[in-house]
């Protein structure tokens, strides 16, 4: 058994690749599964010719060598992480991954073959989207996620919190919750999903887990959570925001 790098009550961290980590997680153990993997987000990272300058071109870097993929390499990858998502899923659980408009119709294909229900499609809108520094086309102002359930008549969605539509307004990180994670997601998002999709106590994995996000919010909500994350920097941002997040009385 793989040893935790970090371990409190309700909650554990593993450092490492998840197809090897998630290997040792029993089948049908886990209540949702809620992450945001890399999609190649290091695409932008290219050499542009512009007319528009006297030098012809403008560089701009984006330094994220853990997101570089080719598509099937991608693809390949995210295949075997839901087949593991499967097996790991109790018949009750349910699958909320963010992704590219790029992979969506892939891994949708995939997950309906595999049996599970895609039941749709979200997105975050952010108020506050990062300027667009190549000048080439608008401003990211959105991104993709989407909910899955492994089984149909399994339902776990807390209706009782209310109806709410599938698009989610909120800015993007900042000030004291901002790491230096460069995809960092708001914990407020994820704990509206947590929310919906599980109970007190509930066991989440996010097996992407970057600056620990997703493991924050289960603390505060008073869910169990299982992180892993193949970089030792985001590891250890994670850690020192759980170490500082409270756990509920009641």
């Amino acid at each position: 058994m793989i040893t935790p790098y970090y371990e409190e009550e309700g909650i554990k961290i593993y450092l490492g690749d998840c197809l090897e980590i998630m290997k040792e997680i029993p089948d049908k153990s886990v209540d949702l599964v809620l992450t945001d993997p890399p999609y190649n987000i290091s695409e932008e990272t290219t050499l542009i010719y512009d007319t528009r300058v006297k030098s012809g071109k403008r560089i701009i870097h984006l330094d994220a060598d853990w997101d570089k993929f080719s598509d099937e390499d991608f693809l390949n990858m995210m295949y075997k992480f839901i087949d593991e998502v499967y097996r790991i899923l109790k018949d009750s659980g349910s699958f909320i991954c963010f992704t590219s408009d790029g992979y969506l119709s892939f891994l949708r294909s995939y997950i309906r073959n595999k049996g599970m229900i895609y039941r749709q499609t979200c997105v975050w809108i952010k108020s506050n989207p990062l300027p667009q520094l190549r000048k080439v086309k608008f401003m990211h102002a959105t991104e993709l996620f989407f909910c899955v359930n492994k089984k149909r008549g399994e339902d776990s969605f807390r209706w009782e919190n209310g109806e709410r539509t599938n698009v989610f307004y909120h800015p993007i990180v900042s000030g004291k919750e901002r790491t230096s994670h460069p995809t960092q997601k708001p914990k407020w998002l994820f704990e509206e999903l947590i929310k919906y999709y599980t109970r007190t106590n509930d066991l989440v994995l996010d097996p992407f887990l970057g600056s620990g996000t997703t493991l924050v919010a289960c603390k505060e909500l008073g869910r169990q959570g299982i992180g892993i994350e193949i970089n030792k920097e985001y590891c250890d941002i994670a850690v020192k925001r759980i170490k500082n997040t409270i756990r509920p009385l009641f």
